[in-house]
């Protein structure tokens, strides 16, 4: 009994081995080229102009993006933004009750909601630099973008009210389109058995818009000027990759 058992630990021994070689190895060379499509979620604060409008928002976005063999990132990104936290209370006052509703065509009193509404969508760029980790596709990512921001006031209501129609909402709800920048800041995660990939991290966008509605029906007076918008918070997201599962290959001496 004691041979085989010596044997038994010999191959015992060889596997350990085996599997720190290559463990080892994966380690050291896996450094691929991988697509990716990721999802994520951020909340953000308002700065400048959109700080007198609008509160804190959400932001969903989706991306997708590749990750090169140098540890270069580009792709294009697009998010949805949606908050409950309008400043301009007074948006419908020349409407509105003295209790702040309004009256629909059959003389019933109804609630008016203002929320935030909005989209951005950016091509970018970066690199990925790998700090704090052994695998090679993970580490501190930093990009930047380009491309356009839009928002406007959504107004929403049960019932019919002649007075704000869909084409009437278009002298309240000041749309707004232009161009912006985003850039990001954070840590980029890519396991190695391809189950857990993730990034989080610091989210920034600034854009300079135009009300494409001219007239506000509220203040009686043409919008023809710029504004400067700022949005900042913090962005998680999850990780899908795209790149096929690569091969090891690996020998015993």
């Amino acid at each position: 009994m004691k041979y085989p058992f010596l044997v038994i630990l010999f191959l015992s021994s060889l596997f350990v081995q085996a599997q720190f070689v290559l463990e080892k190895q994966e380690i050291k060379d896996s450094i691929y080229t991988i697509p990716m499509i990721t999802v994520s979620y951020a909340y953000q604060w308002t700065g400048s102009d959109m700080a007198s409008r609008f509160g804190a928002n959400s932001n969903v976005g989706g991306s997708f993006a590749v990750k090169t063999k140098t540890n270069w990132y580009y792709g294009f990104k697009g998010n949805f933004i949606f908050g409950g936290k309008v400043k301009e209370t007074d948006l419908l006052a020349d409407l509105q009750t003295s209790d702040g509703t309004l009256i629909d065509n059959e003389g019933k009193l109804v609630d008016v909601y203002l929320g935030e509404r909005g989209s951005s969508f950016f091509l970018i760029g970066g690199r990925l630099i790998n700090k704090f980790t052994p695998n090679k596709n993970s580490g501190i990512l930093l990009y930047s973008g380009f491309g356009m921001l839009q928002h406007k006031i959504s107004i929403k209501y049960q019932g019919s009210i002649p007075s704000l129609t869909d084409e009437y909402k278009k002298g309240y709800d000041r749309f707004s389109v232009g161009y912006a920048a985003n850039g990001f800041v954070g840590y980029l995660f890519l396991s190695k058995n391809r189950l857990l990939n993730f990034f989080g991290g610091f989210d920034y966008t600034i854009g300079w818009t135009k009300n494409w509605r001219k007239y506000n029906y509220d203040t009686q007076q043409l919008d023809e000027g710029n504004h400067t918008n700022v949005l900042y918070g913090v962005r998680v997201g999850w990780i899908i990759r795209l790149n096929k599962r690569q091969q090891q290959d690996f020998y015993f001496n």
